[in-house]
């Protein structure tokens, strides 16, 4: 984002708009509404009562719009910044009013349906000099920022097996999965961009397997348990394993091994208390489902905005990230329907190092909204 780094640091609270009010929506809203850096303006949805709920639960401020009369909010000069949580397709509209009107976008992933369509959307970012920054929220969680970091410092010397087990819980409701997208680009691209993180490369090869065990969503012709395997140039071997339902908590854990050694982020459980007696040992189950587990990741994403929005920090993710994982998702997608493994090609991508070749964050000194014990507090 050339020039982003020469904005000032804000002296009050930056007004925020919320665009969606629903699974990731109450999340973010809630985090708005519980930082101390910022305030929510505006919640916009069609369904008012709902945020009605919201505002009178929070005691809040924010005033709520109806989508349809969203104009309000692009025409206030006083909001900086914009969260988008609605459904994916209306995604691009909503960032791309935004940039125009001169203020930064945070937005759920996907940024659009499809790749082209993303591609623009940034274009349009860098021709406004805005923000755009996609939710990869992994890249926030403690112990996954903690992984990365020792796999840099080659605690586990040459990686050979990376492993992600990505389970979810509850099942999602079919209203949401009509509008998800489906699971390679819904679910799928979370562990695939963990993995290009991680791992600092790009995978050549990526064959799936996959099977739908619920009525339900296979007449949405998408499927409901997925095991990913990818192949690298330096020999490495990625296996993702996806489900949309684990009827013993949200399982997220991340495994890899190398000539050295192995990290493994094991599940994490509300308290981590365990009990133990002579007929052996029992522990609590494990979260429950997303907003649980990744309580801390949704809080540091929007610090890491809010110091965007200052010019305090590099972004983390960037254009190219999002369109790589993308274009890694469909090819997953593809070796599914077809039957085949599919050879991966970057040459229309490469133009630029992503965000995680470049270092990550920038040094900036004193940085009053920095990832703190508070926003990195284990969930």
């Amino acid at each position: 984002m050339p020039g982003h780094m020469n904005r000032t640091k804000a002296s009050k609270k930056i007004p925020l708009a919320l665009f969606g009010l629903g699974r990731a929506g109450n999340i973010h809203a809630g985090n708005i509404e519980k930082n101390p850096h910022c305030r929510l303006k505006y919640l916009v949805d069609e369904d008012v009562e709902r945020c009605h709920r919201f505002v009178e639960e929070f005691m809040s401020e924010a005033v709520v719009v109806k989508a349809s009369e969203a104009d309000v909010v692009y025409n206030d000069p006083e909001v900086q910044g914009i969260v988008v949580t609605s459904p994916t397709f209306t995604h691009p509209d909503i960032c791309l009013k935004a940039l125009k009107a001169g203020k930064d976008a945070l937005c759920e992933k996907p940024v659009a349906a499809d790749m082209k369509t993303t591609a623009l959307v940034y274009d349009e970012a860098e021709k406004q000099g805005r923000i755009l920054l996609c939710a990869f929220n992994r890249r926030f969680d403690p112990a996954l920022l903690n992984l990365e970091e020792r796999v840099k410092k080659g605690e586990v010397g040459q990686i050979h097996r990376f492993k992600t087990s990505s389970r979810d819980s509850p099942l999602p409701s079919i209203e949401y999965l009509r509008i998800s997208g489906g699971i390679f680009h819904d679910c799928a691209v979370h562990d695939i961009d963990e993995c290009l993180w991680i791992m600092k490369e790009l995978p050549t090869q990526v064959h799936t397997m996959a099977h739908c065990f619920t009525p339900a969503i296979a007449e949405l012709d998408d499927v409901d348990t997925v095991s990913i395997t990818m192949k690298f140039p330096s020999g490495a071997i990625a296996s993702l394993d996806l489900s949309r339902l684990s009827t013993y908590g949200y399982d997220q854990r991340t495994e890899v091994y190398g000539s050295k050694g192995m990290l493994l982020n094991h599940n994490t459980t509300p308290t981590g208390l365990h009990h133990s007696n002579g007929s052996g040992e029992t522990a609590q189950p494990i979260h429950h489902s997303f907003p649980q587990r990744y309580a801390a990741s949704y809080r540091g994403e929007l610090v890491h905005f809010l110091n965007l929005i200052q010019g305090l920090e590099e972004p983390r993710i960037v254009k190219k990230d999002t369109l790589l994982s993308s274009h890694i998702a469909e090819a997953c997608e593809e070796s599914h329907r077809t039957g085949q493994a599919v050879s991966l090609s970057y040459d229309h991508l490469l133009t630029s190092p992503p965000a995680h070749e470049k270092g990550g964050t920038t040094d900036v000194g004193s940085v009053p909204m920095e990832q703190d014990a508070n926003a990195v507090a284990t969930a």
